[in-house]
């Protein structure tokens, strides 16, 4: 039986694909788990990327609805004690505005800089106009009024109502906009 060539052969064979298995299968097993580790930690580098961008999306959101509605309570402080004629008050909070308007206007286009890598183009361009918006139309009205030598209580009381009726919308709408393109909200828009 073992002088049978055709036997010796089929031993041989046998032998050889018990030293070749032995060695590959485990090779191929480790190879297959070796890819599968790169792959997770490919996928664990990508949803820590995107956990990163989401944290600061929101610390973004964050930061600018607190920068924007301090400097609108601030502003608004002005015009409120001046439609009332109250002096003493008006000063106080044209000095406070005075004191902080630069630091916030700088912390919101700081905000909308950093912006500029975080949300889309659109977005971006949605915040450069509420900036001008702030800046160039309510901050000047505002500091206009501020610096007057006399109290103008029927200018302050027209943008006092200026600022419930539209301003205050306004930065609402935008913030909630940004919120949404951030896909920050409760509720998933479609």
């Amino acid at each position: 039986m073992f002088e049978d060539p055709v036997f010796q052969q089929k031993l041989v064979l046998l032998a050889l694909g018990a030293v070749v298995s032995g060695f590959s299968i485990p090779y191929l097993f480790r190879v297959i788990d070796s890819r599968k580790f790169k792959e997770q930690k490919v996928f664990e580098a990508a949803l820590s990327r995107q956990n990163r961008l989401i944290e600061a999306q929101a610390t973004l959101l964050d930061d600018l609805t607190r920068t924007l509605w301090k400097w609108r309570f601030l502003a608004k402080g002005v015009v409120y004690y001046g439609a009332r004629g109250e002096v003493k008050r008006f000063e106080t909070a044209r000095m406070a505005y005075e004191d902080a308007v630069w630091g916030l206007l700088d912390e919101f286009r700081t905000g909308i800089s950093r912006s500029r890598r975080l949300v889309s183009e659109g977005a971006f361009t949605d915040l450069n106009l509420l900036y001008k918006y702030v800046v160039h139309d309510l901050d000047v009205s505002v500091s206009d009024l501020a610096s007057d030598a006399t109290l103008d209580s029927a200018a302050c009381g027209q943008l006092a109502k200026r600022f419930s009726e539209e301003v205050t919308p306004k930065l609402d709408d935008a913030l909630y906009q940004l919120a949404r393109e951030l896909k920050l909200t409760s509720t998933v828009d479609e």
